[in-house]
């Protein structure tokens, strides 16, 4: 039975989102279970990688090929890295890794494809769960999604379960959008139960912005701080236009979506057309920077309004620091009120970190942790594996 009485638990929740810039790091304190889940942040921040261990995983994402032995070791070296992560955030709050129940991780993706006709999708992560395990001397629950790809599922979005417990309201409707590496959303009709909630990524979120930035500037910058560079240039509407036929947005959900579709290749394209045009730099950003914005206004007008009631849209991710994307997103879905979660005492660059430990948290008590109507699984199940290494019983 779901308890708010249920004793208090301390988890860490580790996450690798899709941009490939960092880990979102929190230390979180929580207690009951399902909707009567209490969320409290004790610590939280967010780690870029070594440098040449982010140089080290974008060398393995498409469309780049590589040799085993270079997976092997950025395996283990990742997995030694989360964990130095782990006991950093545990100290920040003036804890012990044995204060902890549980590390909850999700490692870089090195490929996700969605399920097809009579086929199971695929994930693979890449960061050694039992270093993590090893370096922090904890349990750790770790490959959450493969559990609802192997029930049919596309392993995503896995938030859809926290965004619910979280966030259901029994009179407004609500749509919880991330901005991460790629964009998703979660709309929850007032008084929802879990099956009556939706879904799915809206296509890319900061992804082709930072990977322009990227090639624009030769590197010297990873993405457009505050928007800057947008909020200089001019949308080119045409351009706009053209990217808005691409056939991920023309699906309907269940769908996620990743750096496979939006990765490296598409950002050559972009700036292939936009050089083909005659765009200035700053132009090309204000572009792929309104890209993000529409392609959110395509699926709240297709696949959330005609659904029900949505009265507040409330964000959280690395692109809520993008002035620029923030005014276009706002400019486009009015009247719907536009929150942060800091509003619900959750820190926004702290949520995704969360929802692992929410997660991590649900299948250490053997509940599952996917939502079917969300991921197009069979079932629900029980998300992850589960590592401990600590011994029990020796004499």
């Amino acid at each position: 039975m779901e308890s708010l009485q249920s004793p208090a638990r301390i988890l860490v929740g580790l996450m690798c989102g899709t941009s490939g810039d960092g880990v979102s790091a929190a230390l979180v304190e929580t207690e009951g279970y399902g909707r009567n889940r209490r969320v409290r942040v004790l610590a939280h921040t967010v780690y870029a990688y070594p440098e040449d261990l982010r140089r080290r995983l974008f060398r393995l994402f498409p469309p780049q090929q590589f040799t085993a032995d270079a997976l092997a070791f950025l395996h283990r070296d990742m997995g030694q890295f989360l964990g130095d992560v782990a006991l950093e955030i545990i100290r920040r709050a003036d804890h012990i890794p044995a204060d902890v129940a549980g590390i909850a991780v999700q490692a870089p993706t090195m490929f996700h494809g969605p399920p097809g006709v009579n086929q199971t999708g695929v994930h693979l992560e890449v960061g050694e769960a039992a270093m993590i395990a090893e370096r922090t001397g904890a349990l750790v629950i770790c490959d959450l999604r493969p559990s609802d790809v192997a029930a049919g599922g596309h392993g995503a979005p896995l938030s859809a379960y926290a965004d619910y417990v979280l966030f259901v309201d029994p009179v407004c409707g609500r749509a919880i959008q991330n901005i991460g590496g790629i964009a998703n959303v979660t709309f929850i009709p007032p008084a929802a139960g879990l099956n009556d909630i939706l879904s799915f990524d809206t296509g890319p979120g900061n992804m082709v912005i930072d990977g322009v930035v990227q090639q624009l500037t030769d590197g010297r910058s990873l993405f457009d701080e505050d928007g800057m560079c947008a909020a200089q240039g001019m949308v080119h509407e045409a351009l706009l236009a053209e990217l808005m036929q691409h056939p991920y947005l023309q699906k309907h959900p269940p769908k996620t979506t990743g750096r496979e579709d939006f990765g490296e290749p598409f950002v050559g394209h972009v700036l292939d057309r936009a050089r083909a045009l005659g765009l200035a730099d700053d132009d090309i950003v204000a572009t792929v920077t309104a890209y993000t914005a529409e392609c959110i206004q395509l699926h709240y007008q297709r696949e959330l309004l005609p659904r029900g009631r949505l009265d507040e849209m409330i964000l959280y991710g690395g692109g809520t620091h993008n002035r620029t994307l923030l005014r276009m997103i706002q400019e486009r879905i009015a009247p719907i009120r536009v929150r942060r979660h800091e509003e619900f005492g959750i820190p926004g660059d702290a949520r995704e970190a969360v929802t692992w430990t929410v997660l991590g948290d649900e299948t250490l008590a053997g509940h599952a942790g996917n939502v079917p109507s969300a991921s197009g699984a069979r079932h629900r199940v029980v998300l992850g594996k589960i590592v401990d290494l600590r011994p029990r019983g020796e004499s």
